[in-house]
């Protein structure tokens, strides 16, 4: 029999000391067991590095939220299928049967679009495999050693978030603080990615899970966004907000914008950890692209994404998790990554990282487990950073779930 008081313990010590051997503002972490009957976490340190660190005010807690980065995806896949189950999408409706409009050639000819990528459905934007370049107007890396990424940034039309919009401090920014704006934002966004090229990284066939630095892929979900976006009527905001306060009520705790209660991102500068303030600004609200990276987690929210993937509880009133995790290529349907290897190892994975947070999630679906990390901070000194202390975590995390019968 598990000593719960003894295995909190073990969670609260060894996340402390990860936390101070690494200088960590703050760092949190997740294990959900037994089929998601068995939930627990711990929660180090501050919502703000330059405040005090003994103030209780100053201290994160289980309704404080974590930016989960690029976890956004597959989290925001989990809400598309809970959209597709509603019958408002399916994992096949393709981007001509939503925007009639871009099948016209006189259409596209006057955007400059081309018909590649026509019949691209939902699950092939969400798990990476359409070949849409998603990032806009930033060339990729070293094409001299990858010929085939090299830049395409040649049309003079720039999409406006990529060029800095929410960092705020222009005197027209609250003429792009409406939901107008943010549906006219993933509007443009999608036409401009039908500019584009077929996208292949380093890929004859264009296949696996591509996303990879800033070849974009992962942008494309914001498609998906703008998808429903045009078979509601509603923006996706007001979409998420209706399933969170609807059949995820009291479960799902999540949220966009900006962080709450106090919370802050941080970065490395150099010595230490502080406050990033460009991702505090009142624009994150309005973030048109926030589906790839801007989701907010509670260890609660976490625990209980896991658990949604967990097939052995029965949420088919809210979707199909089988649909979900079928694979497409190395990624599934939803976004979520397929590690492969030996069966007993075998999991779905996600990373997130702004460069002021970081998150990982491994859910063990067939085995009803899964583990997380979380911190709203990023960077540090070399081999000794913040991704360094959440692989440590992570990995903890890992061993105290094998020892769970003997701690």
């Amino acid at each position: 029999m598990a000593n719960i008081a003894k295995i909190q313990t073990l969670l609260n010590d060894t996340a402390k000391a990860i936390r101070a051997k690494y200088g960590l503002p703050n760092i949190a972490g997740v294990i959900v067991r037994d089929n998601g009957n068995t939930i627990m976490n711990t929660i180090q340190g501050v919502k703000n590095s330059s405040l005090s660190a003994t103030a209780a005010s100053n201290q994160m807690t289980t309704s404080d939220y974590f930016n989960v980065g690029s976890l956004s995806k597959p989290i925001t896949g989990f809400l598309l299928a809970c959209l597709i189950k509603k019958g408002i999408l399916s994992w096949d409706t393709t981007i001509e049967d939503v925007f009639p409009e871009f099948k016209s050639k006189v259409f596209r000819d006057r955007s400059g679009m081309n018909d590649t990528f026509l019949k691209v459905k939902v699950y092939e934007l969400m798990a990476h495999v359409s070949g849409m370049n998603g990032t806009q107007y930033h060339p990729d890396y070293d094409p001299v050693k990858k010929p085939d990424a090299h830049s395409r940034e040649t049309d003079p039309f720039r999409f406006i978030q990529d060029q800095g919009l929410t960092a705020g401090g222009n005197s027209r920014d609250p003429e792009w603080m409406t939901n107008e704006s943010l549906f006219y934002q993933r509007y443009l966004f999608t036409v401009l990615s039908m500019k584009k090229k077929k996208y292949q990284y380093h890929s004859t066939l264009n296949m696996g899970y591509q996303n990879q630095h800033v070849s974009g892929y992962g942008a494309t979900v914001t498609i998906c966004a703008a998808m429903a976006e045009r078979k509601t009527g509603k923006v996706w905001e007001q979409l998420m907000d209706e399933l969170l306060a609807g059949p995820l009520q009291g479960q799902f705790n999540i949220k966009y914008g900006n962080l709450s209660n106090g919370a802050q991102f941080h970065y490395y500068n150099g010595q230490k950890y502080v406050p990033n303030p460009n991702l505090d600004t009142p624009l994150m609200r309005y973030s048109s692209k926030f589906p790839t990276g801007d989701i907010h987690c509670t260890v609660g929210g976490m625990a209980q994404y896991i658990r949604y993937n967990l097939p052995a509880l029965n949420y088919t009133q809210l979707f199909d998790v089988q649909q979900y995790h079928e694979p497409v290529t190395d990624a599934a349907k939803g976004g979520l990554v397929l590690s492969g290897g030996p069966v007993e190892k075998q999991h779905f994975w996600h990373t997130g990282s702004t460069g002021s947070s970081l998150a990982v999630v491994r859910i063990y679906a067939a085995a009803g487990r899964g583990v997380a990390v979380m911190m709203n901070c990023g960077g540090g000194p070399k081999d000794a950073d913040a991704n360094t202390a959440q692989s440590e975590l992570l990995e903890k995390l890992e061993e105290i779930n094998k020892n769970w019968d003997t701690i």
